[in-house]
């Protein structure tokens, strides 16, 4: 799972590779009731596709290398 602080979101990758998100709350927490995929994603305006392309990249290693185990923080 990768923590964005630039979006206010966590991001992740299902079984089929397909990132999703659900906003963060305050606590770290995340609000998973609200989670849906990044492909549905209708307002890209402002979106940095750079920092979203490296966090897809990071959630796969994470989903292929360990088993989706490991906790990122938005670093990148």
């Amino acid at each position: 799972m990768y923590e964005s602080e630039q979006f206010g979101r966590l991001f992740w990758v299902d079984d089929n590779m397909d990132l999703q998100s659900c906003p963060q709350n305050v606590d770290g927490t995340g609000d998973f009731e609200q989670s849906d995929y990044v492909s549905d994603w209708t307002d890209w305006e402002g979106v940095n596709m750079d920092l979203l392309f490296k966090i897809y990249k990071t959630c796969i290693f994470n989903k292929q290398d360990y088993a989706g185990s490991i906790s990122f923080k938005g670093g990148l």
